[in-house]
């Protein structure tokens, strides 16, 4: 088997700052991370501390450390530091090779959709049972094939809102579920394509997409990244 991981990221329209802050890492013990940030607050500030709350989970992981420990952390040292002033929601999706688990990590009631390709099924986690953002819910999924992970900043939760018009959720993954050759990049960015759309092509806040999958390996056994970046 092998891990697709694909990102597909918007800014908020006319808006120069892009509160969403999205890294990929591979794990040290075999596997992968991505971690998905998105601060609260409007503007600069928001930006930074999503970035830095980004960071340094990232660089915990690189140092061993697990998933859940990392994001408590975290979260926890940046409440201290902006006085608990600084809201952000962490999201952190990992293949961990090292437990053979998916493990989801998030301290936020955004959905992260679960796609069973095999079973034509899929489960919405939304957090809703969260007492507090500084303990982070840790779901942990025995690694299977044809396994999809969506997840998403909260532009793409509420993309269409303003306009009266939502995200059709479940006509959206009927489609997933139906189509066999899409890959995880094309995945990703349908998903940003039609929130955009919901928000009449100005997206209203910074929009994040990022899927992940476990499936059969496609090719000789090389690492690949790419990238795309609007300059």
């Amino acid at each position: 088997m092998e891990i697709q991981i694909a990102i597909a990221k918007v800014d908020r329209y006319s808006s120069p700052e892009q509160g969403d802050q999205v890294e990929m890492v591979e794990r040290p013990n075999g596997g992968a991370s991505v971690i998905l940030g998105e601060g609260k607050l409007n503007g600069q500030r928001s930006k930074f501390v999503a970035r830095k709350a980004v960071h340094r989970v990232l660089s915990l992981l690189l140092n061993g450390i697990h998933d859940g420990a990392a994001s408590r952390a975290v979260l926890s040292a940046l409440k201290t530091e902006y006085h608990g002033e600084a809201e952000f929601s962490l999201n952190v999706l990992s293949c961990d090779l090292e437990s053979e688990t998916i493990v989801l990590t998030k301290n936020n009631d955004l959905p992260v959709i679960m796609i069973r390709k095999s079973e034509g099924s899929y489960t919405s986690y939304e957090g809703r049972d969260l007492v507090d953002p500084q303990e982070p819910n840790v779901y942990q999924f025995p690694i299977e094939n044809d396994f999809i992970i969506i997840m998403f900043s909260d532009g793409v939760a509420t993309a269409g809102w303003d306009c009266s018009q939502p995200l059709e959720w479940n006509s959206l993954m009927e489609t997933v579920l139906d189509e066999q050759e899409l890959t995880v990049q094309e995945l990703a960015d349908q998903i940003l394509n039609q929130a955009v759309a919901q928000d009449l092509g100005q997206p209203h806040d910074d929009m994040s997409v990022v899927v992940m999958q476990v499936g059969r390996t496609t090719g000789k056994p090389i690492r690949r990244m790419s990238l795309t970046l609007p300059i």
